[in-house]
C-alpha cells in the first residue's frame, strides 16, 4: 500500500472517492479564501468607524438580509434544477463581491462598513448553502458521515492562508486588492464546480416530504418543514448563533480598543485568525471523526455549550481578580480562539449529521431553513440585546457576559431535545430496516433501541433485534435468554432457540429441559432439545431420555446437540447407529440430516446407498448429505446428477455448497461430457462458487462453439470478481459474435418474411446480450452494465443512446457494430455501418442453409423450424442435412423436418429413397409423429393466442410447447376445486370450463383461454372451482417443469415477470379509472 492511499484510508477516503473528495474540498478551498478576505476587510472596515454601534446594526442588518436571501434560496431549490441554482448563487456572490469592492473604495462611512459587513453575511450564507446542496446530494448518508469533515475541511486552510494575506495589507486602500483575489477565487470556484457536475449527476427530486405525523401541529409544518427534528436544530442553532455572535463582538470590541493603529488591529486580527483556522483544521481532519465515534452524537453536541459555560465562568474570574490589559487581550483571543475552533471543527460537522435519517429533499429543505433563517435569526436577537447596552460600556460588558450564559445553557438544553427527536427519527429509520454498525453516526443509541425492540409486542421487531445483537452485541441477548424462550409467540422462541445453539451461550438448563418435553410446538421441542443436550450442566438421565425419545425431532436434536458433549458422545452414537438400521424413510432421512450437521465422514456408505433409494424424499435428503461429506465418488455422482430431470436442482445447491472443493470435479465432467445440458448445469453451478478455480472453468466455456454453453459461461463469470483481462480469450470470441451479427444482417437483407425476420431479431437479442457479457470482462463492468440496463428496458432509441457512455471505453470497431445494431435504422443501412467496420462479407451458402448447418450450436429451435419450413432442397447432398433433424429429440424440429420430407418424397423421390436407405426408420418414425394428437408447432400457436402469451417470441413459447402435457375431462368433472393448492396451469385447446365460487359462477372460459396461471409462480390455494362446461382437451403446464424451464432459460423467467408487471400495472389502471368515477348515488 502506497502513502497516499495510507493516507487516504486513515481520513476514510476509499478509492472510488478520491477524485470526488479533492473536488470538494478544492471547490471549498476557494470559497473559504473568497470569504476570508472578505470577511477581514469587512471587520476592519467595520471596526474603524464606530464599532459598538456599527457592529450591532451590522448583525441586525445582516441578519434581516441573510434572511430574504435564505427565503428566495428556498423558494428557487424547489423550481430549478440544483446544478443550474448552485451556479447561479456562485454568480450572486460575485456580484456582491465586485459591490462591496466599489463600496470600499467609494464609501468610508459608518453606512458604508456596516453595507459592507451585510454584504460579506450573505456571500457567507449564499456559499454556505449551495456547498451543502451539491455535497448533500452528491453524498449518501454514510458517506456524508465520514467524508463531509473531510471535504468541508477544504475551507480551513483557505482562511487561514487569506488571513496571513490580509495580514500584509498595510493600508485602507490596499482592501480593495483583497477583494479582486476573493473575486478570482469564487470564479476557480465555479470552475470546480463545473468539474465537478462533469464527474457527477448533480440532481435533487422535488418530491414530498414524509407526511405530516397526526400529533404535529400545524404551525411546526409551516414554520419549520414538518419535522420535528428539524424543529429542534432550528431552535438550537438560534441560541448557538446568539452566543457566537456575542462572542465575537466582544473580540473584536477588546482587541480594536487594545490596538489603536488600523494596520496593527488588521494584521493582529489576521494572525487570531489563521491561527484559529489551522488549529480547526487539524482538528476537524484528524480529530473531528475519532471524536464522534468515542463521544457519541449526545456529548459531541453538549460541547459548544459547555466550552462557552466555561468561558463565561472564567470570564468572572478574570472579572473578579482585576486583571492587567494584556491579560483581558488574551482572554478574549483564547475564548475566541477555543470557541471558533469547537465551532467549526466538533460541532458544525456532528450537527450535520444529524440530517442523517431524513430523506434527501427534507435534508435540503431544513438545512436551508437552519441556516438561512435561524441561524441569521439568533444572529439578529444578539444584535438587539448588544445594541440596547451600547450607551453603557461598563454596564454592557458583564451584562454581555449575563446575556452569553443564559443563551449557553438555553443552547444546552434545546440541543439535549434536538438529541431526543434525532433518536426519533433514527428509530422511524430502523423500523424500515436495521442499518449496519460502520453505517451509524452513534451506534451506542442503536444499541439501546435494539434492546427496547426486544420487549416489543411486534414478532418482526423482537427477532430482527435477536438477529442485530447477534452479530454485533452477542453478550447482550444471554441476559434475555428466559424472556426469550418463554415468549408468547412462536416465531420468537424458535429464533431464539436457533441464535443460543448457534452462539453456544450457557442458558437456564432447567427452563430449556421444560421447553424441550412441555413445549407444545414439535419444531421448539426438537430445538431445545439440541440445546440442552449440549449443556455442560444437563442431566445424564434426561439426556438419555431425549436421545431414545419416541418423537423423531426431539431425539434427532438430542443426537445432534449431545454429540460434541464429551459425557454423552457414546450414547448419541448408540442412539444414532439405532436408527440408521431403520428401513424407515423418516429415520433414514433424519439419519441423513445428522449427519449433514456433524459431517461425518465415516458414514459415507450410507450415504452412497441412499442415493439409490426408492424414495424421492431420502434421495433428495442423502444428495444434500453428500454436498459436506468431501467424499470424491459422491461428488462425482452430484455431478451426474445434473443431468437429472428430478434431483438436478438439490445436486446443485450441494455442490454450490462445497465451493472450492467441488471444481476439479465439475472441470472434469466438463472435458469429459459432450452434454450441452449438463454443460449449462455446471456453469449455473461454478456462478456460485466465487473462486479463481471457478473462474477458469468458466473462461474455458466461454469459447465453447454452443452459444447456448457460451451465454450460461458468460452469464456465470458477471456474477463473479473481476479478474486480471484475458483479452487473448475474449477477443477472438467478441470478433466471431460480430461476425455472427454481420452474417445475420445480411441473411435479414431484402427479406420480407416477417416471421423469418423476427426470429433473426431474436438470435440478434440474444448475441448482443453475449457481448455486453464479453464486454464486461475486458472493460469497466459497472459502465458496462448500467449501459446493458439501459438496453434491456428502454427504447431503440434509448438504446442507441447508452452506447454513447462506451463511446471513450470501447474500440471504435466494436462500439460503431454495436450503434449499427440497435440504431432504428433500415437493415441496408446497418448492413453498410457494419460492413464499414468489419472485413467484406461473402456469404458460402444462403441463409436458411446455413442455419441449417449450425443448428443448435448457434440458434434457437424455433429459428430452425422456421427455417426448415422455408427452406428447399436444391440437390441430394443438400437434401441429407435433413438426417439429423428426423430423429432429433426436440420434436419441434423432427416435426418440421417431417413435413420437408413429405415434400421431397413429393417433388424428388429418387432423393427420398437415398434418404430412406440412408435412415431406414424414416418410415416408422413418419407414422409415430401422425399419430400424435397436437403437434408442438401448433402448440406454439394455441400459446401465441393466448392472451397471456400474446406478446411473447416464439422462440420462448416453443420451450414452453414441450413441458405442456394434454389431459381430458367430460361435461360435469371437476378439473380443481376452490381451496386446494394449486400446482399447475391449464389452457384450453377445446371445449368450455365454468369458474365458480361456491354456487356463483363467475366467468366461462373457451378455446385458448388461460385459468389458473398464478399457480406457476406461487402454490397457493386456488380462489375458485373450475368445472367442465362441455368436453374438454387441455395442456397443463406444471409448477415444477415451469420451473426448471425458467431456471435454464433466463428469458422465459424475464418475460414471464414483464407479463405480470404489465397486468399489474393495468390492474392499477383500472382501479385509478374506477377511483375517478363520480359518486351519483
Amino acid at each position: 500500500m502506497s502513502p497516499a492511499q495510507k493516507f487516504y484510508r486513515s481520513i476514510g477516503v476509499r478509492h472510488h472517492e478520491v477524485r470526488t473528495v479533492w473536488l470538494f474540498f478544492l471547490h471549498n478551498f476557494f470559497l473559504g479564501i473568497g470569504t476570508i478576505l472578505v470577511y477581514v476587510s469587512a471587520n476592519v472596515i467595520l471596526l474603524e468607524n464606530h464599532p459598538e454601534t456599527s457592529l450591532p446594526i451590522a448583525y441586525i442588518g445582516s441578519a434581516i438580509a441573510m434572511m430574504i436571501v435564505g427565503k428566495l434560496y428556498a423558494h428557487y431549490e424547489h423550481l430549478l434544477a440544483l446544478r443550474t441554482l448552485a451556479v447561479r448563487v456562485l454568480w450572486a456572490v460575485i456580484i456582491l463581491t465586485f459591490i462591496i469592492d466599489v463600496l470600499v473604495l467609494a464609501g468610508h462611512s459608518v453606512w458604508s462598513s456596516i453595507a459592507i459587513m451585510v454584504g460579506f453575511r450573505m456571500i457567507y450564507l449564499l456559499t454556505n448553502l449551495e456547498f451543502w446542496g451539491v455535497s448533500a446530494v452528491v453524498f449518501d448518508v454514510r458517506q456524508s458521515k465520514r467524508l463531509f469533515s473531510v471535504i468541508s475541511s477544504g475551507d480551513m486552510p483557505a482562511k487561514a492562508m487569506g488571513a496571513i494575506l490580509a495580514a500584509l495589507v498595510h493600508a485602507h486602500t490596499d482592501m480593495f486588492f483583497l477583494l479582486i483575489v476573493a473575486f478570482g477565487s469564487f470564479l476557480a470556484a465555479i470552475y470546480i464546480l463545473r468539474l465537478t457536475y462533469y464527474s457527477h449527476d448533480i440532481h435533487a427530486t422535488h418530491g414530498s416530504s414524509r407526511v405530516r405525523q397526526p400529533n404535529q401541529s400545524l404551525i411546526v409544518e409551516h414554520l419549520f418543514g414538518n419535522s420535528r427534528l428539524i424543529t429542534s436544530m432550528c431552535l438550537s442553532l438560534v441560541a448557538v448563533a446568539t452566543v457566537a455572535a456575542s462572542v465575537e463582538y466582544a473580540f473584536f470590541i477588546n482587541v480594536k480598543y487594545k490596538i489603536h493603529s488600523t494596520t496593527s488591529l488588521l494584521q493582529y486580527l489576521s494572525k487570531v485568525l489563521a491561527l484559529t483556522y489551522l488549529i480547526a483544521m487539524v482538528v476537524k481532519v484528524i480529530i473531528s471523526g475519532q471524536a464522534l465515534d468515542r463521544l457519541g452524537i449526545r456529548r459531541s453536541l453538549q460541547l459548544l455549550p459547555i466550552t462557552a459555560l466555561i468561558g463565561v465562568i472564567v470570564f468572572w474570574i478574570v472579572w473578579v481578580l482585576e486583571v492587567s490589559e494584556p491579560t483581558w487581550l488574551l482572554y478574549y483571543c483564547a475564548l475566541y480562539l477555543t470557541f471558533e475552533v469547537m465551532r467549526r471543527s466538533l460541532f458544525d460537522p456532528v450537527f450535520l449529521v444529524l440530517f442523517q435519517p431524513l430523506t434527501t429533499q427534507q435534508r435540503l429543505h431544513g438545512h436551508t431553513l437552519v441556516k438561512g433563517y435561524y441561524e441569521p435569526l439568533g444572529m439578529a436577537l444578539a444584535g438587539v440585546m448588544i445594541y440596547a447596552f451600547h450607551a453603557y460600556p461598563e454596564l454592557n460588558e458583564w451584562v454581555l457576559f449575563v446575556w452569553m450564559g443564559i443563551g449557553t445553557l438555553v443552547a444546552f438544553l434545546l440541543l439535549r431535545r434536538t438529541y431526543q427527536n434525532y433518536l426519533n427519527e433514527l428509530k422511524s429509520a430502523l423500523s424500515r430496516r436495521f442499518l449496519e454498525t460502520n453505517e451509524l453516526a452513534a451506534p451506542e443509541e442503536v444499541l439501546n433501541l435494539v434492546l427496547t425492540n426486544l420487549e416489543s409486542a411486534r414478532v418482526e421487531e423482537v427477532i430482527n433485534a435477536i438477529n442485530w445483537l447477534k452479530t454485533h452485541h452477542p453478550e447482550k441477548l444471554s441476559d434475555a435468554s428466559a424472556t426469550l424462550l418463554t415468549h408468547a409467540e412462536l416465531p420468537v422462541r424458535r429464533f431464539a432457540l436457533e441464535s443460543f445453539i448457534d452462539l453456544k451461550f450457557p442458558v437456564d438448563a432447567p427452563l430449556v429441559s421444560r421447553l424441550a418435553i412441555q413445549d407444545p410446538e414439535p419444531a421448539i421441542r426438537a430445538l431445545a432439545s439440541r440445546l440442552y443436550t449440549g449443556l455442560p450442566k444437563a442431566d445424564a438421565k434426561a439426556v438419555a431420555d431425549l436421545l431414545h425419545h419416541p418423537e423423531l425431532t426431539t431425539r434427532k436434536g438430542a443426537i445432534l446437540g449431545s454429540w460434541k458433549n464429551r459425557p454423552h458422545t457414546k450414547s448419541a452414537t448408540e442412539s444414532l447407529d439405532q436408527l440408521s438400521t431403520s428401513n424407515d424413510p423418516s429415520d433414514r432421512m433424519a439419519v441423513l440430516e445428522v449427519i449433514r450437521e456433524l459431517q461425518l465422514q465415516q458414514r459415507s456408505d450410507l450415504v452412497t446407498t441412499s442415493l439409490k433409494s426408492s424414495d424421492s424424499a431420502v434421495v433428495n435428503a442423502a444428495i444434500r448429505t453428500a454436498g459436506v461429506m468431501q467424499n470424491a465418488t459422491l461428488t462425482r455422482q452430484l455431478v451426474n446428477l445434473l443431468s437429472d430431470k428430478l434431483y438436478w436442482r438439490t445436486a446443485a445447491r450441494s455442490l454450490s455448497d462445497m465451493q472450492t472443493a467441488a471444481v476439479p470435479f465439475l472441470e472434469e465432467a466438463v472435458l469429459a461430457s459432450s452434454d450441452t445440458l449438463l454443460i449449462r448445469r455446471i456453469a449455473s453451478v461454478c456462478a456460485k462458487i466465487k473462486v479463481p478455480e471457478s473462474h477458469h472453468v468458466l473462461t474455458t466455456l466461454v469459447g465453447k462453439p454452443d452459444l447456448t454453453v457460451r451465454m450460461a459461461a458468460l452469464r456465470a463469470l458477471s456474477h463473479l470478481e473481476s479478474v486480471a483481462t484475458k483479452s487473448e480469450i475474449y477477443y477472438p470470441v467478441l470478433q466471431e459474435e460480430l461476425k455472427l451479427a454481420q452474417r445475420l444482417l445480411h441473411g435479414s437483407l431484402h427479406k420480407n418474411d416477417k416471421e423469418l425476420l423476427a426470429c433473426l431479431d431474436y438470435e440478434i437479442g440474444l448475441l448482443l446480450q453475449r457481448v455486453f457479457f464479453l464486454l464486461m470482462q475486458l472493460y469497466d463492468r459497472d459502465v458496462i452494465a448500467s449501459v446493458r440496463t439501459g438496453i434491456d428496458h428502454a427504447s431503440r432509441e434509448r438504446r442507441a443512446n447508452a452506447l454513447e457512455m462506451l463511446d471513450n471505453l470501447i474500440p471504435r470497431v466494436v462500439y460503431q457494430c454495436l450503434q449499427a445494431l440497435l440504431d432504428d435504422v433500415p437493415v441496408a443501412e446497418k448492413v453498410r455501418l457494419v460492413d464499414a467496420q468489419l472485413e467484406p462479407f461473402h456469404a458460402q451458402e444462403p441463409l436458411l442453409t446455413y442455419i441449417l448447418h449450425q443448428g443448435e450450436t448457434m440458434f434457437s429451435a424455433w429459428t430452425i423450424s422456421v427455417a426448415l419450413r422455408r427452406w428447399t432442397s436444391r440437390s441430394l447432398a443438400n437434401t441429407r442435412l435433413l438426417g439429423q433433424y428426423l430423429h432429433h429429440p426436440i420434436q419441434l424440429l423432427s416435426e418440421s423436418a417431417d413435413g420437408v420430407l413429405q415434400v421431397v418424397k413429393e417433388h424428388h423421390p429418387e432423393w427420398y429413397q437415398r434418404l430412406l436407405a440412408d435412415h431406414p426408420t424414416i418410415a416408422s418414425q413418419h407414422m409415430k409423429s401422425t399419430e400424435a394428437h397436437i403437434s408442438d408447432f401448433e402448440r406454439v400457436i394455441v400459446l401465441k393466442n393466448t392472451r397471456l402469451f400474446a406478446d411473447t417470441p416464439e422462440n420462448i413459447l416453443s420451450t414452453i410447447a414441450p413441458i405442456m402435457k394434454e389431459v381430458t375431462y367430460q361435461d360435469g368433472q371437476t378439473i380443481f376445486q376452490k381451496g386446494e393448492i394449486g400446482n399447475c396451469m391449464f389452457v384450453i385447446y377445446s371445449g368450455t370450463v365454468d369458474i365458480f365460487d361456491r354456487q356463483q359462477r363467475l366467468a366461462q372460459f373457451g378455446r385458448g383461454d388461460v385459468f389458473g396461471e398464478l399457480a406457476l409462480l406461487d402454490t397457493e390455494p386456488r380462489s375458485a372451482s373450475a368445472i367442465v362446461a362441455s368436453d374438454v382437451l387441455l395442456f397443463r403446464i406444471d409448477h415444477e417443469d415451469f420451473y426448471d424451464l425458467m431456471e435454464e432459460r433466463e428469458e422465459v423467467l424475464r418475460n414471464m415477470m414483464r407479463i405480470l408487471c404489465q397486468r399489474i400495472r393495468l390492474q392499477n389502471e383500472k382501479i385509478q379509472t374506477m377511483s375517478v368515477i363520480p359518486n351519483n348515488g
